[in-house]
């Protein structure tokens, strides 16, 4: 199989794409088992898409995703945080589930978009203001947009993260998320 997929990516190459990242897919299933709410964090919906957006572009700042470091080389940061808003707006799941964290001083961490997208529940973005990082909370996040996946009825949630993006893989290894398959994007 990865003979067939090298074969592949060497002739979108030669027809001058390039490969942009290597990503991990995941599948958590109740077999997995629900993470324990850590109870770290206080999680509050947000309904204004200002908000949102300085949140997406603070966490964008030092990271580690591929899509969103390209975009921003681009276009600049705040065009890649709009580019991830507009994403996280198409899918087809209530905005309320979206969730903002704060500690419990008031302190704003990070966002969690537990989403829908046209064929699955999905972890739509989890994210750490670039300030904020270094204290395990991405963990928080992923267990809390876990958790209400679960209470909106989904009885299997599919996310993704790049390769290269060490400590979210480790972050969804902790969580129970395994592995379902990998993947390359190119450009």
């Amino acid at each position: 199989m990865r003979a067939q997929a090298q074969a592949r990516i060497d002739a979108a190459t030669a027809a001058g794409m390039r490969v942009l990242v290597e990503r991990y897919r995941y599948r958590w299933t109740p077999g997995c088992g629900l993470p324990a709410r850590p109870g770290r964090l206080e999680f509050r919906p947000e309904p204004d898409d200002a908000v949102i957006l300085d949140a997406l572009c603070r966490i964008g700042e030092g990271s580690l995703d591929a899509h969103f470091r390209a975009a921003a080389a681009a276009h600049g940061p705040l065009a890649a945080a709009q580019e991830d808003l507009d994403l996280l707006r198409w899918m087809p799941s209530p905005r309320d589930w979206w969730r903002m964290a704060f500690t419990p001083g008031g302190e704003p961490v990070g966002l969690v978009v537990p989403a829908r997208n046209p064929t699955a529940h999905v972890v739509g973005f989890v994210g750490v203001l670039s300030g904020q990082r270094g204290h395990g909370y991405a963990y928080d996040l992923l267990v809390e947009g876990t958790h209400l996946l679960v209470e909106a009825g989904a009885e299997e949630i599919v996310a993704a993260t790049d390769q290269g993006n060490a400590p979210m893989a480790a972050t969804f290894a902790r969580a129970g998320y395994p592995v379902e398959w990998e993947r390359i994007d190119l450009v």
